[in-house]
């Protein structure tokens, strides 16, 4: 295990200098800031099962709260947008719908 920078990560896996930044922003990745430097925590490829596993089982915990997370945020958006367009319907409706008249009392 030893920590290298963003730009070295990204070269040794061939992947962009942003997707390192999303994946450790999400949680996916370790990293550590030192001296206003980012360094990405790189796990040696070759270690054993039992390593892997925990690994995987880690970044599946990881990933099952984003999930949670991003439900909850999504619940909560979902009421909004749902709050937001009733009182929209009930102007709507205040402003088209024809208003009810009123009865008129017989003269005897």
């Amino acid at each position: 295990m030893s920590k290298i920078t963003v730009n070295e990560y990204a070269k040794k896996y061939q992947i962009t200098r942003q997707t390192v930044y999303n994946q450790v922003k999400k949680g996916l990745l370790d990293s550590i800031e030192e001296n206003g430097v980012l360094f990405v925590i790189d796990e040696d490829k070759e270690v054993s099962n039992s390593s892997k596993k925990d690994d995987c089982q880690k970044l599946v915990k990881k990933l099952l709260k984003r999930i949670d997370k991003l439900e909850k945020k999504l619940d909560k958006e979902q009421e909004k947008s749902s709050a937001l367009l009733m009182s929209y319907v009930n102007e709507m409706k205040a402003l088209y719908l024809p208003k009810p008249k009123k009865k008129r009392k017989k003269k005897v």
